[in-house]
């Protein structure tokens, strides 16, 4: 009996092994593959002007890695980025993975996850692994960054008046629940870097404990002079925190360098990566105050570093993390600067030239610096709504509508051509003719 167990036991050690192998062939197999396509890309055309269109074909190239429709502009990757290919066909073989064989598949992407931190950490510019957790998005982030501090009764969060709702929202709930009170810093738009420095340092009282604000400023595409101010927080005794939805993937940025205490951010924006899957970042010595918003595990068990904020999740879509490092291979492969290149060259040239058309006011600043793949416009007497259907109906192009101003994103996806059509739109519309 005793032998005709072990022998129950030995064969199902070796088919686990015999599985467990069959997928990691099958990962290398994708893996392969997956970089095969990057090869073939080439490489990027050597640095030019903000306004250099000529690349010898480098960019059409990528493009075709994405699965847009021929013809299509998608101007929204600040809502939703599109996944390229590449990623796509990864992602979907490693669902598959999971659809064969969900318990022991679903491990096996798990045991990934420790390579894809530390590419994560690299990629951000974090000191250390143990400064990041995998989450599900910007959202899971700030709501862990946010309700993580032990705060009094009349402390106050300072953020600005132009933040997305997952970040306002969730401090207004604290606010309410706690006592605590939100400050609002307001500046006009477009700002200087002084402006903004000035709204905040305005702001700031004895009972300041929290600078929390997203960089850029999602909706406007406009870049805070975020240094400064982490340095302005930590000489009045306050964290600083960021909403970096908007970050991954547009420009090239160091959180070491910026000197934060927090970062969240997701890769289904200008990452172009799958929604599911996101990056926090807690600086080291900040952890001990910031507690994981749920846990699975006994407090006393916790990881004692960035981990513990991973454990909020428990049972999460693993091929959707697994993509996220095929994701940031990708721009890697590309290259960090040549992607902020393009993005700030399709951006500069469409904000050069809307600035030309009469009646246009434009809310992103033109400050190279402060500016980059993102523009705020608005055409006077014409809605956001009203231009996002015409842009849609007669060039094809699609942005969100709304209010009274529109964004526009330009990513490295994206052409001249297309930048050309939503001008022409303007145009139509500030003179009559549409």
């Amino acid at each position: 009996m005793a032998n005709h167990e072990f022998d129950v036991s030995r064969r199902n050690l070796l088919g686990t092994l015999a599985r467990g192998s069959a997928v990691a062939v099958a990962l290398g197999e994708i893996k392969q593959g997956f970089a095969r396509t990057l090869e073939s890309l080439g490489s990027a055309p050597a640095a030019q002007p903000v306004e250099w269109r000529e690349d010898g074909g480098y960019w059409a190239k990528v493009r075709k890695q994405f699965m847009l429709e021929e013809g299509f502009a998608y101007l929204n990757t600040g809502t939703l980025g599109p996944t390229p290919a590449p990623v796509f066909n990864a992602m979907t073989e490693y669902w598959r993975l999971m659809a064969v064989n969900p318990n022991e598949n679903s491990q096996i992407f798990q045991d990934r996850i420790e390579e894809i931190r530390f590419k994560a950490a690299s990629f951000v510019g974090a000191a250390s692994p143990d400064e990041i957790a995998i989450t599900r998005n910007t959202t899971e982030g700030n709501t862990i960054l946010c309700h993580g501090l032990d705060l009094k009764q009349g402390d106050e969060i300072v953020m600005t008046a132009f933040e997305h709702n997952s970040n306002r929202e969730t401090w207004r709930r604290q606010a309410k629940r706690f006592g605590l009170v939100v400050k609002e810093v307001k500046f006009p738009l477009p700002p200087t870097n002084q402006q903004i420095l000035d709204a905040f340092e305005a702001a700031i009282t004895p009972r300041s404990r929290v600078m929390h604000f997203n960089n850029p400023l999602g909706g406007y595409g406009c870049f805070l002079p975020v240094k400064q101010l982490a340095e302005m927080a930590h000489s009045k005794k306050m964290l600083c925190f960021i909403d970096g939805a908007h970050t991954l993937g547009m420009v090239q940025f160091n959180l070491v360098d910026w000197g934060v205490d927090g970062f969240a951010c997701n890769s289904h924006k200008w990452l172009c990566g799958a929604a599911g899957a996101g990056i926090l970042y807690v600086k080291r010595d900040v952890q001990e105050r910031i507690w994981p918003d749920i846990s699975i595990l006994p407090w006393d068990r916790e990881p004692k570093n960035a981990r513990k904020y991973a454990l909020s999740v428990g049972r999460r879509p693993w091929p959707c993390v697994a993509a996220l490092e095929d994701s940031l291979d990708f721009q890697l492969a590309i290259g960090r600067a040549r992607i902020e290149q393009r993005a700030r060259s399709l951006g500069s040239y469409l904000r050069s030239k809307a600035a030309e058309i009469p009646k246009i006011k434009i809310l992103t600043p033109t400050d190279p610096a402060m500016s980059c793949g993102a523009t705020n416009l608005g055409l006077e007497g014409v809605s956001g709504q009203r231009f996002k259907e015409y842009l849609r109906q007669k060039y094809d192009a699609y942005i969100p509508g709304g209010g009274s101003t529109v964004r526009i994103s330009t990513h490295f996806f994206n052409t001249f051509e297309q930048v050309d059509r939503v001008l022409k739109a303007l145009r139509e519309l500030a003179t009559g003719v549409a």
